[in-house]
């Protein structure tokens, strides 16, 4: 009855409450078995090696008895024992030992009482049996504890098996082990690969259960707390450093890795019941070590399935994908075979306008490429620009009608080709779309969308977006179609382009996708290359009729080649590639007596040594593939001077493709160079005449006025005023026959010694404007002069260059009206330099413009003539440069062009 009891309220102590009353009324029974007083029962804490009174009517309940105070001894002993505060007490202490064979002896408590048990042997009963009842019962009470953990380890497997995502995961975890290892706080630390990053920090409470989440500067964390990271899982008891962590005293704790992780269970729950020990032990270690790994293995199922969702996701879209690609292919597969019916349609067409259609019903057609309308622009060579020919597609009334007879049409037949061959034949393009844009001009060089596909052959996809960024310039193209959405490309042959055909879906709004350019690309070719063979076909056939009707002239023409040849006014040799004549005709034989029987197969040289010559060109004809003239040529013959015009023409066969040898033509000119001897002769003496006449009527005038004015000088030589003014009148004509004779001597003498020097253009121009400008301010004229430098360096003779200036600039200044504008200019182009004189005016028509550098030709009152044609000797015979007149609006200008010397320091005018 009394171990009952016993029992009873142990177990009571270990499960209910520590503070029992049946821990005192078992004492008392335990008193009276054992006849004392009073009696206390402590069961040891290894832990913190002391004795804990558990039931008692002697010392106070949870006392704590040190070991030390007990020490080794075995038997009943009478002790006074220490106890906190100062307290002290006298008792009888007996040890409990049990022994078990894997330990062997092991304490397990101690009894206290009061005095000697009157009786001992219950005393020594009651003895081995509290020493067992307090090694089994917490053994078992710690077995159930820890059968009652294990069994709530359920909860990790259904959240391991639940979780679907990572912080679904660690938060279950955290809570679920945190309950079952009895924690009160959990933190979960991500330490970060270098120390410039914050230390990421998840704690969990469980009396409040509630997570904060918090970083941490890791370099605040003391090197004591940091060794706790470095190694396997342990425990730690008071640890250092950890209570940063957790803004709390950290009195144990389980410290365990997991993967990216650190776990740290901080402070076992306080309980109402009694407990041996207050800090996680090796159990508490073992079961958060496991459900670590545990929990690492859920986490990366959890990461698998998320990866292999995401594959899975990636391969749903693959398929999607994979199925609109094959989609795709086998609609790319069907159009390409409509490119290919299409194609085969075309070769077979001999008729341009025929390919044109068959074209334009292939890109319309519903069972071929199906596009809503197809618009051609064929290229009109002569006035380089596009033409419209034909558009192809539903009327917009009519629309669904339309399209149903075409494709009713197209169905009766089972061969495309033969459909597209008959259809295209018989149809006649003459509806609404085609009087829109029939003959209507497209010019395309500066059109944005036309210039590309005629000049650059490329195919060109519109669309809305690109449409608006070209504005106006696509706005012809635009407002005919009434879409945005449309395919432009050229017909390409081998040697240009035949036109440009528009496609859209200007019904059925279908997008015009990036792959239909392979296919339009394929189309264009195909096109363009049947065009050229049926423009081809077309010449041949043309070509084939004139041969079938020039066949029947072949053998007239032979017999009437030669008839020609023999009766031919021009001598006809023929010498082939060695040099030897195959052919002679009648003339050949009358001009050099000398029969063509004779001369068949012999050199031309035999005829004497003007023959060599002519023998010795006729080869270099050959070798040169190119025909030599001669004009004049002297032959003397059988003792007679004859001149001939010879041509050497080189003589291919029929085919042009090799050299036979030379035709010598010859045509006797003796006449005509004696009668051309005679005109040059007369047009001289005519010539001579002319500037005879000319000189005699310029030095008329001034010696009229000077015989004129002498005799009244006679008359007035005592009116001193009469006297003076016509001396002045007789010295400025001697004058001015002085000039008109120096004029006609420097034009008929031959040319002089030049001094050819270095010099600055701007400067001579400057110098010649100083000696005219009394004149220039006359007239009030507006003086312009402009220049590409302030410098510009020209070689040649000073004093004539300046001659020519104030000739050209005189000019101007006579020719421009009172309050006129004048302007010079001085350029430097790249291989030349130019002075152009510039005057306001009455432009100088074409006629009299062509005779303005012709020697005594003026449009003055005065003047002889010959001050342009001067100016023209001195450029272009003495400098070789080049002068010239070109009209203008309202004036003219005489350009100066010389050529541009290479100017070097050395050089350059200082």
């Amino acid at each position: 009855m009394i171990g009952k009891k016993i029992c009873y309220a142990l177990t009571e102590i270990f499960e209910k409450d520590k503070y029992s009353t049946e821990a005192e009324n078992t004492a008392n029974l335990l008193a009276e078995f054992v006849g004392v007083d009073k009696i206390s029962v402590a069961i040891y804490e290894k832990s913190k090696d002391i004795y804990r009174v558990l039931i008692s009517n002697f010392l106070p309940l949870q006392t704590k008895v040190p070991v030390s105070e007990i020490g080794d001894r075995n038997s009943l002993s009478k002790l006074t024992l220490k106890l906190k505060d100062g307290i002290t007490v006298d008792a009888y202490v007996e040890q409990l030992i049990h022994n078990t064979p894997e330990t062997g002896d092991e304490k397990v408590g101690i009894v206290m009482t009061n005095q000697i048990p009157k009786k001992m042997a219950n005393f020594a009963e009651i003895v081995d049996f509290l020493a067992y009842s307090l090694w089994f019962i917490p053994s078992y009470e710690k077995s159930k504890s820890y059968l009652s953990k294990y069994r709530s380890l359920w909860m990790l497997t259904n959240l391991f098996e639940s979780a679907k995502s990572h912080e679904e995961l660690l938060d279950g975890f955290v809570k679920v082990i945190s309950e079952i290892i009895e924690a009160e706080i959990t933190a979960v630390l991500n330490f970060p690969e270098s120390s410039d990053e914050g230390l990421n920090i998840i704690i969990y409470d469980s009396q409040t259960s509630r997570f904060v989440h918090k970083d941490l500067d890791i370099s605040k964390l003391t090197d004591e707390a940091m060794r706790y990271f470095k190694g396997m899982e342990k425990i730690v008891y008071k640890p250092d450093g950890l209570s940063e962590l957790f803004s709390t005293k950290v009195l144990s704790a389980l410290i365990v890795p997991g993967g990216d992780y650190w776990f740290i269970f901080a402070n076992k729950k306080s309980k109402e019941i009694y407990l041996q020990t207050k800090s996680f032990d090796s159990m508490d270690l073992d079961l958060a070590r496991d459900s670590v790994k545990r929990f690492i293995l859920a986490k990366g199922r959890i990461e698998f399935e998320q990866k292999l969702e995401e594959e899975v996701a990636k391969l749903r879209e693959l398929q999607k994908m994979h199925e609109a690609l094959i989609e795709e292919q086998k609609e790319q597969i069907k159009r390409m075979n409509a490119v290919h019916y299409i194609s085969q349609a075309m070769r077979t067409m001999y008729s341009v306008k025929n390919v044109y259609k068959t074209l334009l019903l292939g890109l319309t057609s519903g069972r071929l490429l199906g596009y809503n309308r197809a618009l051609l622009l064929t290229y009109d060579e002569q006035r380089d620009v596009l033409i419209g020919k034909m558009w192809m597609g539903p009327d917009t009334e009519n629309v669904e009608e339309d399209w149903k007879k075409a494709n009713l049409r197209a169905m009766r037949y089972a061969d495309v080709v033969q459909y597209l061959r008959e259809e295209a034949m018989t149809l006649e393009i003459n509806n609404k779309l085609t009087q829109q844009i029939e003959n209507r001009i497209f010019p395309y060089k500066a059109h944005p969308i036309l210039e590309k596909c005629v000049v650059r052959k490329k195919i060109f996809v519109a669309n809305e977006r690109i449409i608006d960024t070209m504005g106006l310039e696509a706005a012809d193209l635009v407002n005919l179609l009434g879409t945005k959405e449309f395919a432009a490309f050229p017909l390409v042959g081998r040697e240009g382009v035949f036109g440009v055909v528009i496609v859209d879906n200007y019904f059925t709004k279908k997008r015009i996708k990036e792959s239909d350019i392979d296919i339009l690309k394929i189309l264009s070719d195909s096109a363009g290359l049947a065009i050229e063979t049926a423009q081809n076909y077309e010449e041949l056939r043309n070509k084939t009729i004139s041969l079938e009707r020039q066949k029947s002239l072949i053998e007239y023409l032979r017999e009437f080649s030669d008839s020609v040849l023999q009766n031919m006014s021009s001598a006809i040799i023929v010498i082939d590639k060695e040099g030897k004549v195959t052919e002679w005709n009648k003339r050949a034989e009358v001009y050099f007596n000398r029969p063509k029987e004779q001369m068949t197969g012999v050199e031309l040289r035999t005829l004497g040594s003007e023959f060599e010559d002519i023998e010795e060109m006729a080869i270099q004809s050959m070798k040169i593939k190119e025909e030599i003239t001669l004009s004049n040529y002297l032959i003397q013959t059988g003792g007679r001077e004859r001149y001939y015009d010879v041509k050497i023409t080189p003589f291919w066969d029929a085919d042009k493709l090799m050299l036979r040898g030379v035709i010598i033509t010859l045509d006797d000119v003796t006449e005509r160079v004696n009668l051309e001897k005679e005109r040059k002769k007369q047009e001289k003496l005519a010539a001579l005449g002319e500037m005879a006449a000319r000189v005699a009527h310029e030095l008329r005038n001034p010696v009229s006025v000077l015989g004129g004015f002498i005799k009244r000088l006679e008359k007035n030589v005592d009116n001193p005023e009469a006297r003076n003014r016509y001396i002045k009148i007789i010295a400025d004509e001697i004058l001015r026959l002085e000039q008109i004779v120096n004029e006609i001597l420097d034009f008929s003498r031959e040319p002089r010694s030049l001094e050819f020097r270095y010099f600055n253009l701007n400067k001579l121009v400057n110098d010649v404007y100083i000696l005219l400008d009394e004149k220039i301010r006359e007239k009030n004229i507006l003086f312009t002069f402009e220049t590409d430098a302030e410098e510009i360096i020209v070689y040649a003779e000073y004093s004539r260059m300046k001659q020519v200036v104030i000739n050209l600039l005189q000019n101007a200044i006579e020719a421009t009206p009172k309050d006129g504008k004048i302007l010079v200019e001085t350029r430097v182009k790249f291989d030349k330099i130019v002075l152009s004189v510039w005057n306001e005016g009455t432009p100088i028509d074409k006629e009299t413009a062509e005779k303005l550098f012709t020697p005594f030709f003026t449009t003055k009152v005065q003047g002889t003539g010959l001050g342009l044609a001067i100016c023209k000797k001195i450029v272009e015979d003495e400098h070789k440069g080049k002068i010239y007149h070109e009209a203008t609006e309202d004036g003219n200008r005489f350009v100066v062009e010389l050529p541009k010397p290479e100017i070097t320091p050395d050089n350059e005018e200082k």
